[in-house]
């Protein structure tokens, strides 16, 4: 019998997303920074239901949570499997859902086609992104420090961009 989890909502107003940014000593800081998922915590929101399972949600999911009475609809910001929890946010464009970079880890089949140094990586390289899902390209900066990769977008995107198969073009 699976214990049933807490149902968490963060209002797009928290303090969380107001925080001061800090200053970094390097970009890689900055990138590493930027690029981890918030922890978020009971206390940071109000609970408004349960649910069957944190494994059954995924970051970015709107059905199957189950929560009504809202002027917009929910969707999954955050998931704690080891307390049972899901946060969640209301409307598509909740800060929760959004990020301006994302690391992508030691993915180099996606830069197969990219010729240039690795010193021309730690500066950042200019590449449209083309999610398969999305509409258009995306402007961003391709970063690489010590194997792992970074995108570092002109605006804000979703934080399941990088999660689908996509396109980079090197400019």
């Amino acid at each position: 019998m699976m214990k049933k989890g807490q149902i968490v909502e963060i209002p797009a107003e928290s303090e969380i997303y107001r925080a001061e940014a800090p200053a970094f000593h390097s970009k890689r800081a900055e990138l590493v920074s930027k690029s981890a998922r918030r922890q978020y915590s009971l206390f940071d929101g109000f609970l408004v239901g349960e649910h069957d399972g944190a494994d059954r949600f995924r970051l970015g999911q709107r059905k199957g949570i189950n929560v009504g009475g809202k002027k917009e609809p929910l969707y999954v910001i955050g998931i704690d499997e080891g307390d049972n929890r899901i946060f969640v946010g209301a409307g598509s464009e909740h800060p929760g859902l959004l990020t301006q970079v994302v690391r992508l880890g030691h993915q180099t089949d996606s830069f197969d086609d990219f010729s240039g140094s690795e010193d021309a990586l730690q500066h950042g390289v200019q590449i449209s992104f083309v999610p398969a899902a999305g509409d258009g390209e995306i402007a961003a900066r391709l970063y690489k420090f010590d194997g792992d990769y970074f995108l570092e977008f002109d605006r804000l995107v979703p934080i399941t961009i990088a999660e689908n198969p996509f396109v980079v073009r090197i400019k």
